[in-house]
C-alpha cells in the first residue's frame, strides 16, 4: 500500500513537471508571435512577413561575409555606430594577433518577423532567426603561403568539421517614412530603401542612412554544437 502511494505521488509530480514545461514552451511561443501580413498592410508596408524575415536573414549573412572581407562601406551603412565599432575593434584585435576568423556554410533553419512597431517617429522590428554554420580561427603567421597550400591552414580555435547552431533575435531600426521606394535623383531608377541608401543601378545616394533599416541589436537566444 505504501509503495502504491509513493508511486502515485511520483506520478503526480511528473505530471506537474510536464505541465510546467509545456506552459513554459507555450509562453515562449507566445512571446515570439509572428506578425501578420494584414498588420503590415495596415501600417503601409508593401512586403509580406516572409519577405521581410528573408531580407533580415540575408542581411545578417551579408554582414558576416562583409566582416570577413573587411567591406567597411557596407558595414558602416547597415550597422548602428555601436555595433559597427564593436566589429571594427574585433577586426583590429584579430589583425594585431595575426589571426582571422572564418565563418562558412551558413544556412538558415528558420526566420520569423515577430515584431514591427512604430514608436514616436521610429520603426522598430525584431526578427527571430536560427542558423547553422562552421566557424574557426586560423593563424596567418604560422606558415608561408606555400606551406599552407601543402599542409593547409593552421586552425587555432574552433573546428572545420563542427557544425554550430545558434538562434538570434535581430533588432532593426529606421525613421518612419511614407514611402520605401524612391526614384534616384541621378538616373531615375526606382530603388527600394529597405536596406540601402544608395541607388541599385548607379550607386548615387538617394536617402539618408536613417531612412533605411539598420541593425542595432543582436541577442543570442540558444547555442548548440554537433559533430
Amino acid at each position: 500500500m505504501i509503495w502504491f502511494v509513493i508511486g502515485f505521488i511520483i506520478l503526480i509530480v511528473i505530471i506537474i513537471v510536464c505541465l510546467l514545461i509545456l506552459k513554459g514552451l507555450s509562453k515562449e511561443e507566445n512571446q515570439y508571435m509572428e506578425v501578420s501580413d494584414h498588420y503590415l498592410k495596415n501600417i503601409g508596408k508593401s512586403y509580406t512577413r516572409e519577405e521581410y524575415a528573408s531580407w533580415a536573414y540575408q542581411t545578417y549573412e551579408r554582414i558576416i561575409s562583409a566582416i570577413q572581407n573587411e567591406d567597411y562601406y557596407f558595414l558602416r551603412d547597415i550597422l548602428s555606430d555601436e555595433i559597427y565599432n564593436h566589429y571594427l575593434l574585433n577586426l583590429k584585435n584579430a589583425k594585431d594577433r595575426n589571426v582571422k576568423n572564418i565563418v562558412r556554410e551558413m544556412k538558415p533553419s528558420f526566420q520569423k518577423l515577430v515584431s514591427l512597431v512604430i514608436k514616436d517617429n521610429l520603426e522598430i522590428s525584431k526578427v527571430w532567426i536560427k542558423v547553422s554554420y562552421i566557424e574557426y580561427t586560423i593563424d596567418l603567421a604560422s606558415s608561408s603561403d606555400q606551406e599552407q597550400e601543402l599542409v593547409g591552414e593552421k586552425v587555432i580555435a574552433g573546428s572545420k568539421d563542427k557544425k554550430n547552431e545558434k538562434e538570434y533575435m535581430l533588432t532593426f531600426v529606421k525613421e518612419r517614412t511614407e514611402k520605401e521606394s524612391v526614384a534616384c535623383p541621378h538616373c531615375g531608377y526606382i530603388t527600394h530603401i529597405i536596406s540601402q541608401n544608395h541607388c541599385s543601378r548607379c550607386g548615387a545616394t538617394v536617402v539618408n542612412k536613417k531612412y533605411h533599416w539598420v541593425l542595432v541589436g543582436k541577442e543570442e537566444i540558444r547555442t548548440n554544437s554537433s559533430f
